[in-house]
């Protein structure tokens, strides 16, 4: 809708054969071939300017939501875990016929309160997903405790705490020595790291970041 108003202006000023516009010193006629030519380039300039806006409006959008997800999926973690061991006898029989990240795409336009019982309905899908987390959690685990960084050691230490061993914060606290906002604040970079690893999201660019 805003470009299709932009090029309805423009084609209202061809309706002008010439134009005054006035500069320091006087006024200066322009024809209609540089009206065509100033307002083409102002609209594409400006319809270029709107579609970016729009794209990155768009990517911040998916990335939140994203980040979100991943926190819906450590939570749930071990309930798909049991869901999964409960319905089938032998996990390892299950063919990897699907990618798990095309799965989790396909997953976008599930509203929060749905998201995990989406995964559910599926057990192979479910059991590919928490087989890529898996996989990803061990990278995770190498790239923290390869870190230099006591800060992403301690990341990981959380992550296993509250999301495999389910701890309460205030054991978790205890146990790391740290308050409740430097927890809050671990546990938001833990999951935006497992986002991009899980929802592929240039998770070596990610994993530089030390």
């Amino acid at each position: 809708m805003f470009i299709k108003i932009i090029f309805v202006d423009i084609i209202k000023c061809l309706n002008n054969s010439t134009i005054a516009t006035t500069f320091e010193g006087g006024v200066r006629i322009v024809d209609k071939a540089e009206i065509i030519r100033i307002a083409v380039e102002a609209g594409i300039a400006a319809a270029i300017k709107h579609i970016e806006q729009e794209k990155n409006k768009e990517i911040k959008s998916r990335q939140g939501k994203r980040l979100y997800n991943t926190k819906l999926l450590l939570q749930n973690y071990n309930i798909l875990k049991d869901h999964c061991e409960n319905s089938i006898s032998n996990l390892q029989e299950i063919a990897h016929t699907e990618n798990a990240i095309d799965i989790l795409d396909s997953l976008d336009s599930c509203n929060n309160n749905t998201y995990i019982e989406s995964i559910k309905r599926s057990t192979t899908r479910t059991y590919i997903i928490l087989a890529h987390i898996d996989e990803m959690m061990k990278l995770y685990k190498a790239y923290s405790l390869s870190s230099s960084k006591p800060e992403e050691i301690r990341r990981y230490r959380i992550m296993d705490a509250v999301y495999l061993d389910e701890l309460k914060m205030s054991d978790v606290c205890e146990r790391q020595k740290i308050d409740r906002s430097t927890y809050f604040c671990d546990i938001n970079e833990i999951s935006k790291k497992l986002s991009a690893l899980i929802f592929g999201i240039d998770g070596l660019s990610i994993m530089r970041q030390r």
